[in-house]
Protein backbone atom coordinates (compact mmCIF):
# COMPACT_ATOMS: atom_id res chain seq x y z
CA UNK A 1 0.00 0.00 0.00
CA UNK A 2 1.08 3.29 -0.88
CA UNK A 3 1.51 6.05 1.97
CA UNK A 4 -1.04 8.40 2.52
CA UNK A 5 0.45 11.42 0.52
CA UNK A 6 0.29 9.40 -2.78
CA UNK A 7 -3.11 8.19 -1.23
CA UNK A 8 -4.72 11.95 -1.76
CA UNK A 9 -2.77 11.95 -5.02
CA UNK A 10 -4.79 8.55 -6.38
CA UNK A 11 -8.51 10.33 -5.47
CA UNK A 12 -7.54 12.83 -8.02
CA UNK A 13 -6.91 10.11 -10.70
CA UNK A 14 -9.93 9.38 -11.65
CA UNK A 15 -9.27 12.17 -14.63
CA UNK A 16 -6.53 9.59 -16.19
CA UNK A 17 -6.16 6.09 -14.06
CA UNK A 18 -8.57 4.64 -11.42
CA UNK A 19 -10.90 5.47 -9.25
CA UNK A 20 -10.25 4.85 -5.62
CA UNK A 21 -6.94 3.21 -6.11
CA UNK A 22 -5.85 3.25 -2.33
CA UNK A 23 -8.79 1.10 -1.78
CA UNK A 24 -6.91 -1.84 -2.56
CA UNK A 25 -5.98 -3.90 -5.44
CA UNK A 26 -3.75 -7.44 -3.90
CA UNK A 27 -0.33 -6.86 -5.66
CA UNK A 28 1.31 -9.33 -7.24
CA UNK A 29 4.30 -11.04 -5.06
CA UNK A 30 7.70 -8.68 -5.71
CA UNK A 31 5.15 -5.82 -6.26
CA UNK A 32 6.81 -4.42 -3.60
CA UNK A 33 10.29 -2.65 -4.64
CA UNK A 34 10.60 -1.69 -8.69
CA UNK A 35 11.65 -4.81 -10.49
CA UNK A 36 12.54 -4.37 -14.19
CA UNK A 37 10.94 -7.04 -16.55
CA UNK A 38 12.66 -10.37 -17.15
CA UNK A 39 14.79 -10.50 -19.51
CA UNK A 40 14.26 -13.92 -20.58
CA UNK A 41 10.28 -14.28 -20.60
CA UNK A 42 8.47 -17.91 -20.28
CA UNK A 43 7.20 -20.05 -22.74
CA UNK A 44 4.21 -19.20 -24.69
CA UNK A 45 1.68 -21.85 -23.15
CA UNK A 46 -0.72 -21.90 -26.06
CA UNK A 47 -1.59 -20.77 -29.61
CA UNK A 48 -1.07 -18.61 -32.73
CA UNK A 49 2.20 -17.66 -33.05
CA UNK A 50 1.58 -15.72 -36.43
CA UNK A 51 -0.96 -12.62 -36.97
CA UNK A 52 -1.02 -13.03 -40.33
CA UNK A 53 -4.32 -12.69 -41.84
CA UNK A 54 -6.04 -10.91 -38.68
CA UNK A 55 -8.26 -7.98 -38.91
CA UNK A 56 -7.15 -5.06 -37.31
CA UNK A 57 -7.78 -3.65 -34.07
CA UNK A 58 -8.36 -0.53 -32.22
CA UNK A 59 -8.42 2.98 -33.19
CA UNK A 60 -7.08 3.93 -36.81
CA UNK A 61 -4.51 6.42 -35.48
CA UNK A 62 -3.33 3.86 -33.26
CA UNK A 63 -3.76 -0.10 -34.70
CA UNK A 64 -2.75 -2.29 -32.46
CA UNK A 65 0.06 -3.76 -32.76
CA UNK A 66 0.53 -7.39 -34.05
CA UNK A 67 2.91 -8.24 -30.97
CA UNK A 68 0.03 -7.82 -28.83
CA UNK A 69 -1.77 -10.55 -30.24
CA UNK A 70 0.38 -13.65 -29.63
CA UNK A 71 -1.33 -15.79 -26.90
CA UNK A 72 1.63 -15.71 -25.07
CA UNK A 73 3.80 -13.93 -22.77
CA UNK A 74 5.30 -11.27 -25.05
CA UNK A 75 1.98 -11.01 -26.49
CA UNK A 76 0.65 -9.62 -23.10
CA UNK A 77 3.29 -7.61 -22.32
CA UNK A 78 2.78 -5.58 -25.76
CA UNK A 79 -1.21 -6.02 -24.51
CA UNK A 80 -0.79 -3.76 -21.75
CA UNK A 81 1.84 -1.18 -23.14
CA UNK A 82 -0.60 -1.19 -25.80
CA UNK A 83 -3.67 0.03 -23.71
CA UNK A 84 -1.38 2.67 -21.39
CA UNK A 85 -0.58 4.14 -25.00
CA UNK A 86 -4.68 4.07 -25.45
CA UNK A 87 -5.30 6.05 -21.91
CA UNK A 88 -2.18 8.42 -22.99
CA UNK A 89 -4.25 8.69 -26.38
CA UNK A 90 -6.85 10.39 -24.56
CA UNK A 91 -4.67 13.72 -23.86
CA UNK A 92 -4.47 14.50 -27.82
CA UNK A 93 -7.67 12.35 -28.77
CA UNK A 94 -11.04 12.52 -26.05
CA UNK A 95 -11.94 8.81 -27.60
CA UNK A 96 -13.08 6.48 -24.84
CA UNK A 97 -14.18 3.93 -27.02
CA UNK A 98 -11.31 1.92 -27.34
CA UNK A 99 -10.87 1.52 -23.78
CA UNK A 100 -13.93 0.21 -23.44
CA UNK A 101 -13.35 -2.45 -26.35
CA UNK A 102 -10.33 -3.90 -25.03
CA UNK A 103 -11.98 -4.08 -21.48
CA UNK A 104 -13.06 -7.66 -20.07
CA UNK A 105 -14.89 -6.22 -16.55
CA UNK A 106 -11.93 -4.19 -15.61
CA UNK A 107 -13.94 -1.80 -13.74
CA UNK A 108 -11.02 0.78 -13.59
CA UNK A 109 -10.76 1.05 -17.03
CA UNK A 110 -14.44 1.59 -17.44
CA UNK A 111 -13.84 3.98 -14.74
CA UNK A 112 -11.13 5.51 -17.02
CA UNK A 113 -13.48 6.01 -20.06
CA UNK A 114 -16.41 7.23 -18.03
CA UNK A 115 -14.10 10.38 -16.42
CA UNK A 116 -12.60 10.31 -20.47
CA UNK A 117 -16.56 10.65 -21.63
CA UNK A 118 -17.90 12.99 -19.23
CA UNK A 119 -14.93 15.24 -19.99
CA UNK A 120 -15.14 14.98 -23.54
CA UNK A 121 -19.48 15.73 -22.75
CA UNK A 122 -18.44 19.11 -21.25
CA UNK A 123 -16.24 20.15 -23.79
CA UNK A 124 -13.27 19.57 -21.60
CA UNK A 125 -10.08 18.65 -22.88
CA UNK A 126 -7.17 16.35 -21.56
CA UNK A 127 -3.23 18.12 -21.27
CA UNK A 128 -0.31 15.94 -20.45
CA UNK A 129 -0.97 13.70 -18.54
CA UNK A 130 1.02 10.71 -20.03
CA UNK A 131 1.43 7.26 -17.94
CA UNK A 132 5.23 6.06 -18.34
CA UNK A 133 5.48 2.31 -17.43
CA UNK A 134 9.15 2.22 -15.83
CA UNK A 135 8.84 -1.48 -14.81
CA UNK A 136 6.83 -4.46 -15.47
CA UNK A 137 7.05 -8.25 -14.12
CA UNK A 138 7.32 -11.09 -16.84
CA UNK A 139 4.09 -12.26 -17.03
CA UNK A 140 2.79 -15.22 -15.38
CA UNK A 141 0.37 -16.52 -17.81
CA UNK A 142 -2.54 -19.20 -16.43
CA UNK A 143 -4.61 -20.50 -19.16
CA UNK A 144 -5.85 -18.05 -20.74
CA UNK A 145 -4.91 -15.00 -17.85
CA UNK A 146 -2.03 -12.93 -17.63
CA UNK A 147 -1.15 -11.39 -14.69
CA UNK A 148 1.90 -9.19 -13.83
CA UNK A 149 3.51 -6.38 -11.62
CA UNK A 150 4.16 -2.65 -12.81
CA UNK A 151 5.01 0.39 -11.84
CA UNK A 152 4.40 3.90 -13.33
CA UNK A 153 4.95 7.66 -13.56
CA UNK A 154 2.27 9.95 -14.52
CA UNK A 155 3.15 13.35 -15.91
CA UNK A 156 1.34 16.60 -14.62
CA UNK A 157 -2.39 16.63 -15.69
CA UNK A 158 -4.35 19.68 -17.04
CA UNK A 159 -7.84 19.86 -18.03
CA UNK A 160 -8.98 22.72 -19.94
CA UNK A 161 -12.21 23.97 -19.83
CA UNK A 162 -14.54 24.56 -22.72
CA UNK A 163 -13.97 28.23 -22.31
CA UNK A 164 -10.39 27.13 -22.77
CA UNK A 165 -9.52 28.28 -18.97
CA UNK A 166 -6.94 25.89 -16.83
CA UNK A 167 -9.32 23.93 -14.16
CA UNK A 168 -6.76 23.89 -11.48
CA UNK A 169 -9.17 21.91 -9.61
CA UNK A 170 -8.95 19.23 -11.94
CA UNK A 171 -5.47 18.42 -12.63
CA UNK A 172 -2.98 16.82 -10.85
CA UNK A 173 0.87 16.61 -10.78
CA UNK A 174 3.38 14.54 -11.76
CA UNK A 175 3.85 11.23 -9.78
CA UNK A 176 6.64 8.77 -9.78
CA UNK A 177 7.09 5.39 -8.76
CA UNK A 178 3.17 4.10 -8.68
CA UNK A 179 2.92 0.28 -8.08
CA UNK A 180 -0.05 -1.59 -9.41
CA UNK A 181 -1.06 -4.86 -11.09
CA UNK A 182 -2.40 -5.83 -14.23
CA UNK A 183 -3.99 -8.91 -15.75
CA UNK A 184 -4.86 -9.63 -19.88
CA UNK A 185 -7.49 -13.00 -20.56
CA UNK A 186 -6.95 -13.99 -24.08
CA UNK A 187 -10.29 -13.24 -26.29
CA UNK A 188 -9.45 -16.43 -29.31
CA UNK A 189 -12.71 -14.91 -31.36
CA UNK A 190 -10.73 -11.79 -31.66
CA UNK A 191 -7.28 -13.13 -31.29
CA UNK A 192 -6.36 -10.52 -28.69
CA UNK A 193 -5.93 -9.93 -25.08
CA UNK A 194 -8.46 -7.92 -23.17
CA UNK A 195 -7.52 -5.88 -19.79
CA UNK A 196 -9.36 -7.53 -16.76
CA UNK A 197 -7.65 -5.36 -14.24
CA UNK A 198 -5.49 -2.83 -14.43
CA UNK A 199 -5.14 -1.64 -10.67
CA UNK A 200 -2.41 1.13 -8.35
CA UNK A 201 -2.13 1.51 -5.15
Amino acid sequence: MIDSGVDDVTRRWTLRLVAALAAGSAVLGGCSEPQEASDTLPPATAAPSTTEGLPPLGPPDLPMPDAARTQDAAGAEAFVRYYIDLINRTSTVMDAAPLREFSNGCADCDRIAANTESSAGANRDYEGGEITITALTAPLITDKRAEMAIRVNQAPLVVVGADGSVLSEEGSPAYTGIPGTAAATWDPTQATWTMATLAFG
